[in-house]
């Protein structure tokens, strides 16, 4: 892939880096920017060599990065390419779009829910006390296989970031929204919900 042929490159997750290391060796190319949808990506593009430092939205997400992004570059007629994967949000995509960029979207990997039935033997095995989601599609897939109930009677339920809290305010769930996209940040939000109801 000749990244050298685009002005911008945007990942959606980690997994889009991992995928864009495997396909190319060569350097990251000079001049073409780097824009990722978390701190975990911008560390994966980060390692990949990308310069300048990836821009990053104010919290998780692709609405956030998205209203960085837009009054960061004169968009018409820039070329950039977003590596996603099947069925993602395209929020990115029609923004970029929408400012005039030629945008190439590319799906750098694919994700398949386990069976469900899986997803409940797990969980019945686990007897979790709290959950933390990922993204809306774990959310939407975790409540699909196991129902609302059981996620609702949980002690905490952590959201990574706020696409995927209105996935579960959509769900009907109640849940907080860790401060960063970041594991160390939501281990701290977990700690800090648990103890608080072990408190009261």
């Amino acid at each position: 892939m000749d990244l050298a042929a685009f002005d911008w490159v945007v990942c959606a997750s980690a997994r889009a880096v991992r995928a864009l290391r495997q396909a190319r060796t060569a350097p990251w190319p000079t001049g073409v920017r780097a824009a990722a949808v978390g701190e975990a990506t911008a560390q994966a593009l980060d390692a990949l060599g990308a310069t300048p430092p990836p821009v990053v939205g104010p919290e998780a997400g692709a609405d956030a990065l998205w209203e960085t992004l837009r009054d960061l570059d004169a968009w018409t007629g820039r070329r950039v390419l977003v590596l996603t994967t099947p069925g993602g949000r395209t929020t990115l995509i029609d923004g970029l779009r929408a400012a005039g960029a030629a945008v190439e979207p590319v799906a750098a990997y694919a994700m398949a829910p386990r069976a469900a039935a899986d997803i409940r033997q797990d969980w019945a095995r686990a007897g979790a006390d709290a959950v933390v989601l990922a993204s809306p599609r774990a959310a939407a897939t975790l409540v699909a296989a196991i129902g609302r109930e059981p996620v609702t009677a949980l002690r905490a339920v952590v959201a990574i970031g706020p696409t995927t809290a209105r996935e579960l305010a959509a769900q009907g769930i109640a849940c907080v929204m860790a401060e960063r996209a970041a594991f160390e940040s939501v281990a701290a939000t977990l700690a800090s919900r648990l103890g608080a109801e072990v408190a009261s």
